[in-house]
């Protein structure tokens, strides 16, 4: 069956020579010469992917971008664009667009993006319902992690600690082919340095003092799936050139063996380290770093996407109590503002801490600040500063919300979960932000 796609173009011969390349190889092509019209015959035709332009009479590219956000948010839409209309297309990536593509298209990578977005919209979006999140941060490292998981290159996953790193590789795993096949979690901080040769790689009955048996090792436990490498950074340099030969050769040898055995896995590996700064040390092979670091996926710290701290904080109220097998609780607005303005150090993980102990201790039907520990509740001087220097800006921050929200709504129909939708947050984020500003219909 042939891939639809829909071209959204202005120019003419531009149209007719992108619609000639596409379904000479193999795409089922529909063409349009402005949004509007483009619009219909995207509600009609229902395409894969849509590429548009930006700048068109009467109905422009953003119009449309907006239109499928609202309507088809799983097609990938691609945005044609002019040198000097980059920042307008960076826009347009941050409020939906899959990706864009400068003119004069080049015609090689107009097919690469069209096959990524196809592998993109066929994932199952189930692989990512543990990445809570919708600010622009979260919704770009989703795209890369449907990205990476179509391909069975290794991926390094840095970020602090608690930011979601294993999470983030289980998804990989869950969203790729291998998905059917074992995921294995190795913990190279966590064995002592004597046995995490044999963890890895395994080891031959009487290879060494209480080798009782063969061991397989994670390497052939995950054999034809996933293996997670957690905290890499802390794997001894002694063993890194044989892992590196493992990664390398697709082979790997257990102790006290003296034949290699194929294995066929895909490697994750994780670290909350700087591992170029450990190769400028020499305590981090650089070979090895860059056979691990095929891709790069980096989980930001909770404080540089605080738009996400709401939804996760709805979203663990709901799991604890389910889990202690409570009503859901509400949570009052000054408790929110609490969580909202707190850095946190230990970033989802601590969040999480804070809302499962909020959930234990409440005993009315809100949460309040009185459900919090102390030293969020009392946020340290140099918070306070920084609190401050936000509040002095809080009228305008809050007008410019408000009247985002507004907007929405009246584009919506005062439809919610359309007007989340567009917004790019869930439908329990936009009813807080209602209720917190008093916003009713």
């Amino acid at each position: 069956m042939k891939h639809k796609i829909l071209l959204i173009e202005d120019e003419k011969k531009l149209l007719r020579i992108l619609k000639l390349v596409l379904e000479e190889n193999g795409y089922k092509v529909k063409t349009a010469e402005d949004g509007g019209q483009g619009i219909d015959i995207w509600t009609q035709w229902k395409p894969c992917v849509v590429m548009t332009d930006l700048q068109m009479q009467p109905v422009g590219g953003m119009e449309v971008l907006k239109f499928g956000r609202l309507n088809f948010p799983e097609v990938p839409l691609i945005i044609l664009t002019a040198f000097g209309s980059i920042k307008t297309a960076v826009t347009a990536m941050k409020n939906g667009a899959f990706d864009f593509l400068s003119k004069p298209v080049d015609h090689k990578q107009l097919l690469e993006i069209i096959e990524h977005a196809l592998v993109v919209k066929k994932k199952d979006p189930k692989s990512l319902e543990d990445l809570i999140g919708s600010s622009n941060v979260m919704e770009l490292i989703k795209k890369n992690i449907l990205l990476f998981a179509s391909t069975n290159s290794s991926v390094l996953i840095n970020g602090e600690s608690g930011t979601g790193k294993e999470i983030a590789a289980r998804a990989i795993h869950q969203a790729g082919e291998r998905q059917k096949g074992p995921f294995v979690k190795v913990n190279c901080a966590a064995i002592p340095r004597e046995l995490i040769e044999s963890e890895l790689f395994g080891h031959k009955k009487g290879a060494f003092t209480g080798a009782l048996q063969d061991r397989k090792g994670a390497f052939r436990q995950a054999d034809h799936g996933v293996l997670f490498l957690d905290e890499i950074g802390d794997l001894p340099i002694e063993l890194q050139a044989k892992l590196l030969h493992a990664v390398e050769e697709k082979t790997i040898t257990p102790v006290g063996a003296s034949s290699p055995i194929p294995v066929s896995v895909k490697i994750l590996s994780a670290t909350n380290l700087n591992l170029e700064s450990m190769i400028a040390a020499s305590k981090f092979r650089a070979d090895l770093y860059y056979r691990l670091n095929t891709v790069s996926l980096h989980m930001p710290a909770l404080r540089d996407k605080p738009a996400d701290i709401c939804e996760l904080s709805f979203f663990f109220i709901k799991k604890f109590c389910q889990e202690f097998d409570k009503p859901v609780l509400k949570i009052t607005d000054n408790a929110m503002r609490v969580l909202e303005k707190y850095s946190w150090p230990g970033n989802v993980r601590q969040l999480k801490n804070v809302i499962e102990r909020a959930v234990i201790t409440c005993s009315q039907d809100t949460i309040t600040c009185d459900h919090l520990p102390e030293n969020i509740k009392h946020i340290k001087p140099e918070q306070q500063l920084i609190s401050r220097n936000m509040d002095e800006n809080i009228f305008d921050m809050a007008a410019q919300e408000q009247n985002l929200m507004m907007c929405a709504l009246e584009q919506c129909g005062w439809n919610q979960s359309s007007a989340a939708k567009v917004l790019g947050i869930t439908r329990s984020a936009l009813r807080y932000r209602l209720q917190k500003y008093g916003i009713a219909k």
